[in-house]
């Protein structure tokens, strides 16, 4: 019988609020809505984003909860951390309206309430697909499409003998 348990996580906290910061401007003013917990245990998953029930509201105070596996984050190196992290943070949304600013003729997005559940939902992936259906039928789909670009225009691809290594290293773990 394998042992679950959770801890604060502090340090995956402070990345959170630095990519907060320069990337998620909907979170902005609404740091202290989401909790950060290390998970201990097995887990085939290296991080989670769940949007808090009423109860856990009530008993944290958050309206989501972001749980990273700490066996996972203790093989990752900072730029894996980082990734990590800001990709748990795309799954919140909150909802905005868009406006004018007249004096600059600027878009302007008015968040909705901080404190509000119905401000909040979660996001879905954008795209969803197996890499054997892409290599048979290539970029069939227009989501595909748009994240092989993002793919290509990152500043940092990992060649084939890099993943090679971390799927050994996963293997040995």
């Amino acid at each position: 019988m394998s042992s679950t348990s959770f801890e604060i996580a502090d340090e995956v906290q402070e990345f959170a609020e630095r990519i907060i910061d320069q990337h998620h401007p909907h979170l902005q003013d609404a740091k202290d809505k989401v909790g950060y917990f290390f998970k201990y245990g097995s887990s085939d998953w290296a991080g989670k984003c769940k949007k808090c029930t009423a109860f856990e509201r009530e008993i944290t105070g958050k309206m989501f909860l972001i749980f990273v596996n700490k066996d996972a984050w203790s093989h990752m190196d900072l730029t894996q951390r980082e990734a990590l992290v800001d990709h748990e943070l795309c799954h919140i949304k909150r909802a905005s309206s868009p406006r004018i600013d007249s004096t600059t003729n600027e878009v302007i997005q008015d968040w909705a309430i901080a404190d509000e559940p119905e401000s909040w939902s979660t996001r879905d992936h954008d795209i969803e697909e197996f890499s054997d259906v892409v290599n048979r039928h290539g970029l069939w789909e227009k989501g595909i499409e748009k994240f092989a670009v993002a793919v290509r225009n990152a500043p940092y691809q990992m060649d084939f003998e890099e993943l090679e290594k971390q799927r050994k290293l996963k293997v040995a773990n």
